[in-house]
């Protein structure tokens, strides 16, 4: 009887242990669920998402896709003043278009929208045409205006296979009727969509949006969601390019991405409905008409392409998340670095090279026939052969300018049916058009390759007696030149057009604006200021690579840490505890790691937060219950946490109590001093812009965010803080935690600090004051002083007040060091001392740097060797590296010497430096010190040299 009831006892307490450990996983998992099923979690688990992706292999990138920019060599170069500003004229466009078209190019995407009309504008070319064959006839002025829109259309048909916009909202532009029923029934598809479901996550998706974003933000009072005028403004509208361009286009897709709540591009609607027919994204719907699936099929979790002929009849389904919605397998390269790049001004240059051809052979032509036309009585003279070849080319130019306007005149648009107007440009038109083109450059590099300048030569020694010197002089001498600059230019233009035909050729061409004064910017998993028109090209590059990542809904992620739960908490309730922390550690570790594995390994994504959150607070919270219930659990608990709680720090002094004494030791460390350039002059322009008490409230804020910035890449580096003196950074290196290689780590901060600070004032030129002298931000720039050597560190101060801290003249002279940047126009200085031990052992070479001379600081009689950190090796270009070895170079002869000071210094040693100097600067012109010693160097050749060269600079001034 006692044995059964002990059993019953025991049987009760091991049932109360599960039953309690139920109602705390049930709690678990209907709070936890709860919350995230209101979005509470979502941000979090966006983070998570963002993380994981970075750890999956970055998809291949597809050969095709070309991005074809407006970017900052095309906006800002001085040779064409019309990309010069923004939106370009569209004859620009029109041009590249028929010159992709030349190279081959497969498809041309604008991320660019045409809704409105431009103003005519002046023909320059038949203005220069007119007056290069003036005769003294009026001129037809009509000529002189010409019509973009019409020449950008045409263009648009000329290319053929070129994709316009459709914005899905609607923005107050005027259509008609059957100019948006055109649109619907050229180019928008036929999908099954049986339970609507398009529509209804579209529309879901865009209030989701609007709420969190744009509306939310910019309106007093929130609108009626349900409201249908509502719902037409911003959530079913459509807005196609205007419809003089879209009757000449192949096709369109609409460009509007809803951004995740967190303001995060992670996703991508494929399909929007507009009536009973539906619009394709800019991307997905050439790829549509590339696969040509027999029908579009819209699931729940996925849209499937059946039976796409172009890749053999495969059936592709495209997973859809639970807002209906692609997740883009983004690229994990920054922008610059993702896909092939081209920008709009070489094809800008191609084009003036060409014009530049045609001139200088009608001058030339011009020049030969005046030539050919000398008649001389008592000389015989023959027809030059140079004068009819020019002549041919000059012809076969306009034969295929006219041929061009004919073609383009047969670019009339499209019928509703995708016909072309009167048959539109015929392949062999092309083939024609293209080849006569060939021809003409292949004529003029012959022409330029002929005996042309020899014929000329002979002829003008023929006539040289019957034409005065002077101009026989001036004839010989234009001929040349522009028969040298026709060569020159010719070169140039084969040799690009050569180039850039091979990039285009078959391309996928997604034209758009990445130049630094876009706004078109948005940020994605890898990237905060992500140019738009890389989305498109990651939607193409995610779907023809069929890379999809594969989203599964939270709640599974529920049922199955729910299953796991009772299994690893519930069930080994009544077990020890050794055995139900092995469980519940166990259940923790898979809640983390089983969503890495299927993301990383399978590209299976399901949201982590809830599930870990589960697993973590029932575990935890049978821990703690276990810990109230038992002694033995309070141990238990105590072992198992300690660990995890402890601070570094607060784990260094438990370990060593010593340390948090008064008192310190002398140890070999690196100290760095960091000091804001011309700090004073920025606080004057902000209390100038703000009034001084605004005005130290902005400057804190701006000062804080920029002192956090240089400290955290201080202590990334190893580093620790020691304390802020205004604008100033003392830090140093090597401690509490010893560290051998704390001058390589030191000189590492130094540069990531410059980096750093680069990245700040791009971030944040918005907050910056504007500088009355240059009109620009006012940047902030900080120069660093580093020393190497024997210092005392440790806490100092009192009881009651301590510091740790640095001292000693090794400190100083780092101190020292960073204002003697100012005489050298340099930003990282480094003593001899740091150098030596910097750059040794494995770091060697890591590290470029130039050599300087010695220098006596303030209040230091000894001369220091100094040395100005660059930049790590991997990362400079090869002219910055090219200009500092050249700067060294020119260092060692400006040094010779200083071991024999008696022996006068040779004047001769700093001319070649000088000349070294110089080309430092030459090559890197934003190079301070190369003046600095140039001017050095200028200084003592001119007014004499030392009596005793010690190659040594006394500080006058910090």
């Amino acid at each position: 009887m006692r044995n059964e009831a002990k059993k019953n006892k025991k049987s009760k307490k091991s049932f109360s242990r599960k039953l309690v450990g139920f109602i705390i996983v049930l709690s678990a998992v209907l709070g936890w669920s709860l919350i995230c099923a209101i979005g509470a979690l979502q941000k979090f688990d966006y983070r998570i998402y963002d993380l994981l992706l970075g750890f999956t292999k970055s998809p291949d990138v597809r050969h095709e896709i070309l991005l074809v920019e407006a970017d900052n060599a095309s906006t800002s170069n001085d040779s064409f003043q019309e990309m010069r500003t923004w939106p370009w004229p569209r004859n620009i466009f029109a041009n590249a278009l028929i010159r992709m078209k030349e190279f081959g190019a497969a498809t041309a995407v604008f991320d660019i929208e045409y809704l409105s009309p431009s103003s005519l504008a002046v023909n320059e070319d038949a203005i220069i045409e007119a007056a290069s064959s003036f005769d003294g006839s009026r001129p037809e002025f009509e000529k002189f205006v010409r019509d973009n829109d019409d020449y950008f259309a045409r263009a648009i048909q000329f290319f053929g296979n070129t994709w316009l916009t459709i914005n899905t909202l609607d923005i107050d532009m005027k259509y008609t009727d059957e100019e948006i029923d055109y649109v619907k029934k050229r180019f928008l598809y036929d999908v099954e969509d049986k339970d609507d479901l398009i529509l209804k996550y579209f529309r879901k998706s865009r209030i989701d949006s609007s709420k969190t974003s744009f509306l939310d933000n910019f309106t007093t009072e929130k609108p009626d969601w349900d409201d249908p005028k509502f719902q037409k403004k911003y959530l079913i509208g459509f807005s196609p390019a205007m419809h003089q361009f879209i009757s000449h286009a192949n096709g369109a897709g609409f460009t509007n991405v809803i951004i995740d709540m967190d303001g995060t591009r992670r996703r991508i609607e494929l399909l929007n409905k507009k009536d009973e027919v539906f619009a394709g994204q800019l991307a997905f719907a050439p790829i549509l008409r590339i696969l040509n699936p027999d029908d579009i099929v819209r699931k729940k979790r996925a849209l499937l392409l059946n039976n796409c002929k172009s890749v053999g009849g495969k059936n592709i389904s495209i997973p859809l998340d639970t807002d209906g919605k692609m997740i883009i397998n983004w690229l994990h390269e920054p922008f610059v670095d993702s896909f092939r790049h081209e920008s709009m001004y070489f094809l800008a240059q191609l084009d003036e090279l060409e014009k530049n051809v045609v001139l200088e052979l009608k001058s030339l032509n011009g020049f030969l026939t005046s030539l050919d036309a000398v008649d001389i009585p008592s000389l015989t003279l023959t027809p030059l052969e140079s004068a009819a070849s020019v002549k041919k080319l000059v012809s076969d130019y306009t034969d295929i300018e006219n041929f061009k306007e004919f073609l383009l005149s047969k670019c009339e648009g499209y019928t509703v049916d995708g016909q072309a107007i009167g048959g539109g440009v015929e392949y062999s038109d092309y083939v024609q058009y293209f080849q006569a083109r060939k021809d003409f450059f292949e004529g003029v590099t012959a022409f330029c390759k002929g005996k042309v300048l020899d014929e000329i030569a002979d002829r003008l020694v023929t006539i040289r007696d019957y034409i005065d010197s002077e101009t026989f002089d001036t004839i010989q001498t234009e001929l040349s030149e522009l028969f040298d600059t026709l060569s020159s230019e010719n070169d140039l233009y084969n040799s690009i057009f050569t180039e850039k035909k091979a990039i285009y050729a078959n391309s996928f061409c997604i034209l758009g604006h990445t130049a630094s004064s876009t706004t078109d910017l948005g940020t994605i998993p890898f990237e905060r200021a992500y140019m738009n028109v890389g989305t498109h090209a990651n939607v193409y590059n995610t779907i023809m690579n069929e890379d999809f990542i594969y989203p599964v809904s939270w709640w599974w992620g529920v049922i199955i840490v729910t299953v796991l739960s009772i299994i690893l908490i519930v069930l080994p309730a009544e077990k020890k505890a050794f055995m139900q922390n092995t469980t519940g550690v166990s259940l923790v570790f898979m809640a983390i790691v089983l969503p890495v594995i299927l993301m990383i390994l399978f590209k299976v994504y399901i949201p982590a937060v809830t599930t870990f959150l589960i697993a973590f607070t029932s575990y935890l919270a049978m821990t703690i219950y276990r810990f109230a219930t038992s002694e033995k659990d309070k141990k238990f608990l105590q072992t198992t946490f300690g660990a995890y709680v402890a601070p570094a720090v607060v784990d260094q002094i438990v370990k060593n109590p010593e340390l948090a004494s008064l008192g310190g030791k002398s140890d070999n460390l690196t100290a760095l001093f960091s000091d804001v350039k011309t700090f004073s002059g920025f606080t004057e322009v902000i209390n100038n812009e703000e009034g001084e008490d605004k005005g130290a409230e902005r400057l804190v804020a701006i000062l804080n965010d920029y002192l956090g910035v240089l400290s955290d890449a201080i202590m990334d580096n190893k580093g620790t803080i020691d304390k802020y003196v205004g604008d100033e950074i003392v830090s140093f290196f090597g401690a509490p935690v010893h560290d051998d290689n704390n001058a390589y780590n030191a000189c590492l901060a130094g540069i990531r600090m410059l980096q750093a600070e680069h990245q700040f004032n791009e971030e944040n030129k918005h907050r910056l004051p504007i500088n009355p002298q240059t009109g620009e931000p006012f940047y902030l720039h900080s120069r660093v002083g580093l020393n190497t050597g024997n210092m005392v560190v440790g806490n100092m101060g009192t009881e009651k007040k301590l510091n740790y801290t640095i001292m000693g003249n090794n400190v100083n002279l780092a101190s020292r060091l960073e204002g003697t940047n100012k005489v050298y126009g340099s930003w990282i200085m480094c003593s001899e001392s740091t150098w030596n031990a910097a750059n040794r052992g494995e770091n060697e070479g890591k590290i470029v740097a130039r050599k300087f001379d010695c220098v006596r600081v303030i209040n230091v009689k000894k001369p220091v060797g100094i040395y100005s950190i660059i930049g790590l090796r991997s990362e400079l270009s090869e002219k910055r590296i090219k200009a500092t070895d050249l700067f060294n170079e020119g260092m060692k002869w400006y040094l010779n010497g200083i071991d024999t000071p008696e022996v006068p210094k040779n004047p001769e040693d700093l001319k070649k430096a000088y000349e070294l100097y110089k080309q430092a600067y030459e090559l890197y012109p934003m190079d301070e010190s190369s003046k600095v010693f140039m001017e050095r160097c200028e200084d003592f050749v001119k007014n004499g040299l030392p009596k005793i060269w010690d190659g040594v600079y006394t500080m006058k001034s910090k």
